[in-house]
């Protein structure tokens, strides 16, 4: 399973013809992906027939949000499923570094019957096992993360005491930096079975202005690597 990251119609078509199994939607993913908006996701829907998460994050930088802002994710969180997403991509941590539970219990009872996926909030926990385990008790589908580092590749290690703690109770999905070129060692070290990347590549345009969009042949090629470990 091969989920990559979008935040244009124009990325996530290209994906998809490239050979996701699955997208993410955000807006802004230079800044990390924040919510996009309701007429985008319902784009999105329209144009590609494999599963869509949707980001739900209402701005950028730490992931401790005031009562108003938790509210404004659930609304947003309902109107990505209004528009068509199989699922939402989530996150809220304490100032402890805990999850946010009373937030992701309000999550759960909004959205009883979709996908919940815990973003990369899950990468600043204090204790990722015991997190692993409430995110668990929650019904959460997958857990979004790199195993605690900037890149998956430095946290091969985290990635497979998660995996072996999750005992297929909770899907794991490796994010951050994956790529062809390191696709393979974090499969095997970190006992995984799916990958989560944007695999951009800088696009120019005639008017010289460039723009990032997902490159098919990593895409390609990172299909592969997981086509070879079924």
């Amino acid at each position: 399973m091969l989920e990559v990251c979008v935040d244009t119609i124009q990325a996530a078509i290209l994906a998809q013809r490239a050979g996701a199994d699955r997208i993410e939607l955000c807006s802004a993913l230079d800044l990390g992906g924040v919510t996009p908006s309701g007429p985008l996701v319902a784009a999105v829907r329209s144009a590609i027939t494999v599963p869509l998460i949707v980001l739900i994050r209402s701005r950028a930088g730490d992931f401790q949000y005031e009562a108003l802002e938790c509210e404004l994710m659930i609304q947003e969180a309902n109107q990505a499923i209004e528009c068509g997403a199989d699922g939402i991509a989530i996150g809220g941590l304490t100032a402890s570094r805990d999850l946010n539970i009373p937030f992701l219990l309000a999550v759960l009872n909004a959205l009883p019957k979709c996908q919940l996926v815990m973003h990369r909030a899950f990468d600043q926990v204090r204790d990722p096992l015991t997190a692993l385990e409430k995110l668990i008790d929650l019904g959460f589908t997958r857990i979004l993360t790199s195993g605690g580092p900037e890149m998956a590749i430095d946290g091969v290690e985290n990635l497979r005491r998660l995996s072996e703690r999750a005992q297929a109770r909770i899907e794991i999905l490796p994010a951050g930096g994956v790529a062809p070129a390191n696709a393979e060692e974090i499969l095997a070290k970190g006992f995984a079975i799916q990958l989560h990347g944007s695999f951009r590549a800088p696009i120019q345009r005639k008017d010289k202005n460039s723009v990032r969009l997902p490159d098919p042949i990593a895409i390609g090629r990172t299909k592969a690597i997981l086509a070879a470990i079924d």
